[in-house]
């Protein structure tokens, strides 16, 4: 019971943190925007860019030694999407044929400093157990990935066929996938540095001289405990770094449900471009708060909060457990595609698209939220993790899924009520010019 309650504790305050993200003044926000472009610059110089560009370095070889473009295509697109860093050489193995060696590019330096918290987790700290995006290699070489589920309406809903290839057949969602792959395991890893590191902190709060050695052993850790000394002292400084780090790993944990539910490659613009967190929203948000602020609806410090109509920590739930589905060999990478078609198909796609974004006033938003969870409309995502791992099957998950779309569905209800919660929609929807 304790446990339980400390996991909707906990998923409240990645509210509250996205809250404070949400109502960052303007130069830091910038800021941060340009810190995101660069790592995804340094990121392709890394050894995990450089597998990819050795998958497809691989995929064209094959092509040209065997004449069959389509097997070079797949073992590219196979080895881009399945295996990164070193284990392109090792995955490749049963797919490639004798004599075509795989060219191993050497990684390019990165011009790139990672903030503080990330470099332990980046550098040693393992991926949580946890099933993300499975590989495309099983017993006797690669097998082309196809929709296995048969649930009637799922597939009717999309266009979709049971035995159809979409990730296969759409270079732009395999390139997301593999996106989606990498940038799961990288959270994840976060996400395992921060709550090992809280853990040794509490255990160790009562025991100075083994807390002092703990500290010690991670340079991170160690160099935030000594600025806090500084700025604090030490008596307040346990505190304070404790706080950080929780902070960090709710981010971390907030931006795990983010991920996990941008399954759908993004436009350039429109409705389905990236909207929550992106330049091309701020211009419209920024016009909003300054209306908002002349009628006196919003205060001078005051920041409106992107809001998800369909609740990230629940869609993240259900892809979640398909990816469990897909590492055990249950489904295919299409099924979990099939969900996020689903779901737009239904007018209500999940992730960070434009048109699943509200702009809220910060007051109603929490007491929105407050109000949804006590309903039992708004479903913990710890709650729903536990309940979907009783699911064993494809259409099992996706009636499950389908459901939370009827007129009567907690997806449903999430968004209709969000989008009546305030007087705003009419005045963002003609800012938006939609």
């Amino acid at each position: 019971m304790v446990r339980g309650a400390a996991n909707t504790v906990s998923e409240f305050y990645e509210d509250v943190t996205e809250t404070v993200r949400n109502i960052t003044p303007e130069p830091i926000d910038k800021a941060l925007d340009v810190f995101a472009e660069k790592f995804e610059e340094g990121f392709a110089k890394t050894p995990i860019g450089v597998a990819e560009r050795g998958a497809t370095a691989a995929g064209e070889l094959v092509a040209e030694k065997t004449g069959n473009e389509v097997l070079g295509q797949a073992v590219g697109f196979g080895l881009g999407l399945a295996v990164p860093g070193p284990e392109i050489s090792r995955a490749a193995t049963p797919v490639i044929p004798k004599g075509v060696k795989v060219p191993k590019p050497k990684p390019e330096p990165v011009a790139f400093t990672p903030p503080t918290g990330m470099v332990p987790a980046m550098a040693g700290a393992a991926p949580m157990p946890t099933a993300s995006v499975a590989p495309s290699f099983e017993r006797g070489g690669m097998v082309m990935k196809a929709v296995t589920s048969q649930h009637t309406e799922a597939l009717e809903l999309t266009g979709r066929k049971t035995g159809e290839e979409i990730v296969g057949a759409n270079v732009e969602i395999g390139k997301q996938l593999t996106k989606r792959k990498k940038d799961i395991q990288s959270v994840e890893s976060d996400i395992k540095y921060y709550k090992e590191a809280l853990e040794g902190l509490d255990e160790l709060k009562g025991d100075p001289r083994n807390l002092r050695a703990f500290v010690g052993e991670d340079p991170d850790l160690s160099r935030l405990w000594n600025r806090y000394v500084e700025k604090y002292g030490p008596d307040k400084v346990f505190a304070k770094v404790r706080k950080k780090y929780a902070e960090q790993k709710a981010d971390a944990d907030t931006m795990w449900s983010r991920i996990k539910s941008n399954v759908l490659p993004f436009e350039k613009e429109g409705d389905y471009s990236k909207w929550y967190a992106s330049s091309a929203a701020k211009p419209f948000k920024q016009k909003a708060e300054k209306i908002l602020r002349a009628r006196g609806e919003l205060q001078i410090k005051e920041y409106l909060q992107q809001h998800h109509l369909i609740p990230k920590g629940m869609t993240a739930a259900y892809f979640d457990k398909m990816d469990q589905l897909i590492a055990s060999g249950k489904a295919k990478l299409d099924d979990l595609v099939l969900m996020a078609e689903v779901a737009a198909a239904k007018g209500k796609p999940t992730g960070d698209v434009k048109v699943n974004i509200e702009d809220m006033i910060p007051k109603p938003h929490n007491e929105m939220h407050m109000v949804l969870r006590s309903q039992g409309a708004e479903v913990a995502k710890s709650k729903l993790i536990k309940d979907l791992s009783k699911v064993n099957t494809v259409d099992e998950l996706m009636e499950k899924w389908v459901r939370e779309f009827d007129p009567d569905g907690n997806f449903t209800y999430n968004y209709e009520t969000a989008k009546v919660w305030e007087g705003l929609d009419k005045l963002l929807k003609e800012l938006r010019g939609s």
